[in-house]
């Protein structure tokens, strides 16, 4: 083909005739889709046959040589070229501008998939990520953010309980019984139902001893007197749990809240 390595390569130095402006506009279309364009027999033809086999834009231009030469049209400064985009060789006349043209819009779409790439890894770093229930003795209530360990309250015990959420074991069977103080530790619960957020529904997540992680939602809420205890702490058919802390001006009633497991 010629080659030449070191000669001058004319870059922009003319513009190009109407018959190399339409092969190079026709390859540069092919450097841009990916597609092959295979090598010409002679220099000075250029039989381009474009394909399909090109399957993604190229994100690079390798180019190996540059020849520039003056044949029978001195002022077309035409060049031939050979490189690969990416996996796939190609050999052409060209002029420089449509050269310079056809690499630099591969480098502007590199840039611009670049750019996308990042944008999209920023994004799913940004996502918010699904908090992990994971403890033993341990209560949930995402919708209030309370957060709280579980202590072990025996149903002899005559101390009175302490700024802890406790497991009380007077309750009946699939009855997971908890309380707390309503200006401590159960103070989102007991806020929250009076803002009006503790509804039919709410979902809390509790982690037993072994450290099983279990979903309950509230399916009865009740107002009481201090001593209305039996429905608090009746056994359940299914697996279930009750919440309870006071409430009232001076803290004379019990909100009991009934919660069943989703499984």
């Amino acid at each position: 083909m010629g080659i030449e390595p070191g000669r001058p390569d004319g870059l922009g130095m003319h513009r190009t005739p109407s018959n190399h402006r339409r092969a190079s506009i026709l390859v540069a279309v092919a450097l841009l889709a990916g597609i092959v364009v295979p090598a010409p027999t002679t220099a000075a033809t250029m039989p381009l046959r474009l394909t399909t086999e090109g399957t993604a834009l190229a994100s690079r231009i390798n180019l190996w040589s540059v020849d520039a030469r003056v044949d029978e049209h001195p002022a077309d400064q035409p060049m031939v070229i050979r490189g690969f985009v990416p996996v796939w060789r190609f050999e052409a006349r060209l002029a420089a501008l449509d050269v310079i043209a056809a690499i630099r819009a591969a480098e502007a779409a590199s840039k611009a998939a670049a750019a996308a790439a990042a944008a999209a890894k920023a994004a799913a770093a940004a996502k918010p990520t699904a908090p992990a229930y994971v403890g033993r003795n341990h209560l949930w209530i995402p919708s209030l953010g309370l957060s709280r360990s579980i202590e072990n309250f025996a149903c002899t015990r005559k101390t009175p309980p302490a700024n802890r959420v406790y497991r009380w074991g007077c309750a009946g069977k699939n009855n997971v019984y908890l309380f707390g103080h309503a200006w401590g530790v159960m103070k989102p619960l007991h806020d929250g139902y009076v803002a009006g957020r503790v509804k039919i529904g709410m979902v809390a997540k509790y982690a037993d001893a072994t450290g099983k992680v279990r979903t309950y939602r509230v399916t009865a809420i009740r107002i009481v007197t201090p001593d209305q205890v039996a429905w608090a702490i009746a056994s359940q058919p299914v697996a279930s749990m009750t919440f309870q802390t006071c409430i009232g001006a001076n803290s004379d009633r019990r909100l009991l809240i009934r919660l069943v497991a989703d499984h």
